[in-house]
């Protein structure tokens, strides 16, 4: 029995990709003992349990930005959390990290240990824990850049490459099924509006001031609100959710994605042939940026800083952004993605263990 450890947690673009690897290995070899590294109060805590893997939660110990008492303390914080990964990570064969808090100290007590590390990074623009991963001797692995060895693309959900394969009149069949479904009108021109697993409070205000004037205009609009925020009240033309759990029915309904630019995301509505207004979180070191620039080059969308994006834009524009979308999705456009991204990370991992 094998034993592999999934260091990618925090938010969903760092667990979906994750789940959709080790979901992938499960279907090809029953004899791999899976086990996920989490961190309190991320969507690991909800996702890795529905999916019957099991969770480890380690101390998030974020390294500081600032020279204060925190980056004093943050060395012994950091010894810790090394000491809790230590406990998990032993007797793994392979450590298979997507980036975020955890990744870091997993890739660290690997190399320690001696443990091959697969290191996938989802970003145009490479975090700390994947730089990192690099000293710690991994198999570096991409979604973006020029085809090479290296660039594998991002593991998605078996739903949404299920969705991606269909033919244009099936997916017309399954964008009417979905709105039945969501209870909206299926004639209707519908907005998907997310921002992010954990939501966004810029999105949710604009849409607050802006949702009756945009559904006063025939436009339904699906909104995604993020789990820690408060739920509004649904209405004519206008469903809010907490949490988006079927991510392939909310696509399928979708004339028009507005989102942060999240590589998952990016990645998704790229393969899904969806226009999109992509809004990057105006935290980080730019990778949202360099994320959707290719797909927007290309014609598959367009950026808007986030300070811009407020009810008055978004009345204003919108008539141009759904006749640019319908431009897009009638020329059955789709941006070239892998598909199988899973599947090449799940076999470079069986062929770890093999040699290992």
């Amino acid at each position: 029995m094998s034993k592999i450890i999934f260091a990618g947690a925090g938010t969903a673009g760092h667990v979906e990709p994750a789940l959709a690897v080790a979901n992938w290995l499960r279907g090809h070899d029953q004899n791999i003992e899976m086990h996920f590294l989490g961190s309190e109060g991320g969507v690991e805590n909800r996702l890795v349990p529905a999916a019957n893997f099991p969770l480890s939660l380690i101390n998030k110990v974020p390294f500081p930005r600032r020279i204060n008492g925190d980056l004093l303390r943050w060395p012994f914080k950091f010894l810790t959390t090394l000491r809790q990964v230590r406990e998990v990570v032993r007797g793994a064969d392979l450590v298979i990290g997507f980036g975020g808090y955890v990744a870091a100290p997993a890739y660290l007590i690997a190399r320690q240990m001696g443990i091959p590390i697969i290191a996938h990074e989802a970003n145009a623009k490479a975090g700390m824990a994947n730089k990192l991963a690099r000293f710690c001797g991994a198999t570096n692995l991409r979604a973006f850049g020029d085809p090479s060895p290296e660039r594998v693309g991002i593991p998605l959900r078996d739903s949404i490459v299920e969705l991606a394969q269909l033919s244009a009149p099936e997916r017309l069949i399954a964008k009417h099924h979905a709105l039945r479904s969501l209870h909206l009108d299926p004639s209707a021109p519908t907005i998907l509006i997310f921002g992010g697993s954990l939501g966004s409070m810029k999105f949710n205000s604009t849409i607050e001031k802006a949702r009756e004037t945009i559904c006063a205009s025939g436009i339904q609009i699906i909104h995604g609100v993020g789990a820690n925020n408060e739920l509004p009240e649904a209405a004519d033309g206008y469903l809010p959710l907490s949490y988006i759990d079927e991510m392939a029915k909310a696509y399928a309904a979708a004339d028009l994605v507005i989102s942060r630019s999240g590589a998952v995301t990016v990645a998704e509505v790229s393969v899904l042939g969806i226009y999109s207004l992509f809004i990057p979180l105006p935290i980080g070191n730019g990778e949202q940026v360099e994320n959707a620039r290719s797909i927007v080059e290309q014609g598959g969308g367009e950026l808007l800083d986030n300070s811009r994006f407020t009810a008055d834009w978004f009345i204003n524009e919108m008539p141009g952004l759904m006749e640019r979308a319908k431009r897009w999705h009638d020329a059955q456009k789709r941006i070239d993605f892998p598909l199988n991204a899973a599947e090449q990370i799940g076999l470079r991992s069986l062929k770890e263990l093999a040699d290992g």
